[in-house]
């Protein structure tokens, strides 16, 4: 039977028509309009449900004070100088390991927490250094000890006068030295701003005044300044003290970082005028290791060969390393850390390492250095990976400055970066925080890339390289209930962070109920006007069908006279209710600044599934209309 059959068939009752297209019509687009919004709901809950997870970090002990700006961290550590120098020498006080470090989570208790209901997994984080032959290490933040910012030069004395000053705390003792023919042997070279400021403002305490504090009354008129701060003056003291003119040294500096604008000093008119960055003298690494002074004048051009100056080389190689060095941390996944799950580290640019990076060669850098050193997302660096594991620490890092710290092999490899984070309360919060978050020279990479340390048998966990995750943020809930009260019961000080989920993860919860709740209502509806358009077209023909029979149609193309002209109000109406759905769900959601409509496939199959139910409704209704004779049919009276 033609097609123009049928659409006659629409043609000759024109009100009927209208009235089934408007009513399939609507019942399309409630059924799909609802279809998408449970989709959308959906998705943001699962899509939210991926990305959140639990992390607990746990302390076994007190804290240390972090509250020092002097700090002292490697005073106290077993392998630094101090450990074996003479503690007779050094009156330590308590600047004992147990209160300047954090104590160690042992492997059982790793494995204890590892084994609570819903942890998933546990990740652990290991610091190495990365050696970059191209880029220099970040400056540290003020309130740090500035490890990485020895330097080393050979110069010659030109001038030595002194000075005397009273002040109401205390005496002063001051040397001014200018210096010629400057060599920069380690370090970085651009700390000599102005090689023709050669004029060096060295501080000294008298004896019997050493410990009291003293102002700075000369900060704003030296060129390299070089002061004895460290709670070791004494060390090294007669090679201060035999410092003199004409004579040629290597001296052994500490960068801090400050730049000063200086003038000329009245009554010496070799004092220069300019820029120079400011240094110190009292460098504790030394102990045992070389001295801040040694004079060089009468040795040969290539006295550094020697073999009395092996530990000198050895303090060039890994002062100039440090200046290369960043933090490496290797780690499968960046979001379970404590300062990240709280929200406090995030990610400015790209995306953070995740479980399925493991293998790749991918890092993520912080913003300063990229904008430091030019880089961008998509970029690549060179690291030569260190096989010594460091503690994390964010003011000390994965520099060597002692010799027990020092790498002794290094693995090559490079690292496309895919993402920038950065510390959102950079400054002061490391000053409070420093055992739990890095320094802008951190660098991490997939755990895949540790290389075999030298340290790495009895390795201690610290409590901020190792994290408990709820990896599925629907047990979060439970995990709080019932693992929670487990961790107190062990004595342990803990933070739990869920990210925000036990907020979000409600809201996005009851937001897909509703969805749900309306697509099942809308789809009854929608049900419901099928079953009335069934009635309304095919039900009330019953007796055109009794006669298409009576005159000795055939029962198949008699039945098609009812439901092909149908079928086509159908498929437009779908076409109708699909097209108006997409569009008004796309500019709701765009208004709202919501995710991205449903998927066009979504709405296609909705519409078929929607088309499948219109024909076994019409399907059903034809065949209660066959159920009757052809004699009840033509007897059917029209309504």
């Amino acid at each position: 039977m033609k097609l123009r059959t049928h659409l006659q068939a629409l043609y000759r009752n024109p009100l009927k028509t209208i009235v089934t297209l408007l009513l399939l019509g609507a019942a399309a687009f409630l059924f799909l309009y609802n279809l998408s919004e449970y989709s959308v709901s959906d998705r943001e809950y699962r899509d939210a449900r991926d990305k959140y997870e639990g992390v607990l970090t746990v302390e076994t002990g007190e804290v240390p004070d972090n509250s020092s700006i002097y700090d002292l961290f490697l005073l106290t550590d077993e392998t630094g100088r101090t450990a074996s120098y003479g503690i007779d020498f050094l009156d330590l006080g308590e600047l004992t390991y147990e209160n300047h470090h954090q104590k160690s989570l042992d492997a059982e208790l790793i494995e204890a927490l590892g084994s609570l209901p819903h942890v998933s997994r546990v990740e652990k984080r290991y610091l190495t250094a990365g050696v970059s032959p191209d880029y220099v290490r970040l400056d540290t933040d003020v309130h740090f000890f500035p490890y990485d910012a020895r330097c080393v030069i050979a110069a010659t004395v030109q001038y030595r006068y002194p000075c005397f000053l009273n002040g109401p705390f205390t005496n002063y003792y001051i040397e001014y030295f200018t210096l010629e023919d400057i060599e920069v042997l380690a370090g970085d070279p651009d700390w000599l701003l102005d090689m023709d400021l050669q004029a060096v403002f060295i501080q000294f305490i008298d004896e019997k005044y050493r410990d009291v504090n003293y102002p700075n009354t000369f900060s704003d008129n030296m060129s390299y300044r070089l002061s004895m701060l460290a709670v070791d003056n004494r060390i090294f003291l007669e090679d201060f003290q035999d410092v003199a003119e004409d004579r040629r040294y290597v001296m052994v500096l500490r960068n801090n970082s400050v730049i000063k604008s200086i003038g000329p000093e009245e009554g010496y008119e070799s004092y220069p005028e300019g820029n120079a960055h400011q240094f110190d003298i009292g460098d504790d690494s030394l102990i045992g290791w070389w001295p801040y002074f040694t004079d060089i004048t009468d040795l040969p051009e290539n006295w550094l060969d020697g073999e009395e100056y092996a530990d000198l080389r050895e303090l060039i190689r890994v002062t100039n390393d440090d200046v290369h060095t960043f933090d490496v941390v290797y780690c499968d996944d960046m979001a379970a850390q404590r300062r990240a799950a709280e929200g406090r580290m995030v990610c400015e640019e790209g995306r953070w390492i995740t479980p399925a990076d493991a293998g790749k060669p991918v890092c993520v850098v912080n913003t300063d250095l990229l904008e430091a050193c030019g880089l961008k997302v998509g970029d690549s660096i060179t690291l030569d990976l260190g096989n010594y594991l460091s503690e994390q620490y964010a003011p000390l890092g994965a520099v060597a400055v002692t010799r027990g710290r020092q790498n002794t092999a290094y693995t090559e490899q490079t690292f496309t970066i895919i993402g920038s984070w950065r510390d959102l309360n950079e400054g002061k919060h490391v000053f409070r925080d420093r055992f739990w978050c890095w320094s802008n020279n951190a660098i991490f990479v997939p755990t895949a890339f540790l290389p075999e340390c030298r340290n790495a048998a009895g390795h201690e966990f610290k409590p901020g390289e190792v994290s408990f995750v709820v990896g599925n943020a629907e047990e979060i809930s439970a995990f709080v209930e019932e693992s929670l009260p487990r961790v107190e019961a062990m004595g342990l000080t803990y933070r739990f962070s869920d990210g925000g989920w036990l907020q979000i993860g409600e809201s996005l919860m009851r937001s897909r109920r509703l969805a749900l709740v309306k697509l099942l209502i809308f789809s009854g509806a929608a049900l419901f006007a099928l079953i009335l358009a069934v009635w309304l077209f095919i039900g009330r023909k019953k007796r055109e069908y009794g006669i298409l029979r009576a005159l000795g149609m055939p029962r198949g193309e008699a039945g098609n006279r009812l439901v092909i002209p149908f079928l086509i109000l159908g498929l437009v109406s779908v076409i109708l209710g699909l097209a108006v759905s997409r569009i008004v769900t796309a500019r709701q959601l765009a208004a709202e600044a919501a995710h991205a409509p449903a998927p066009l496939r979504l709405f296609l199959l909705g519409a078929l599934g929607f088309l499948i139910l219109l024909g076994l409704v019409a399907f059903v209704g034809l065949l209660l209309v066959r159920r009757k004779s052809i004699l009840e049919l033509i007897q059917e009276k029209q309504k």
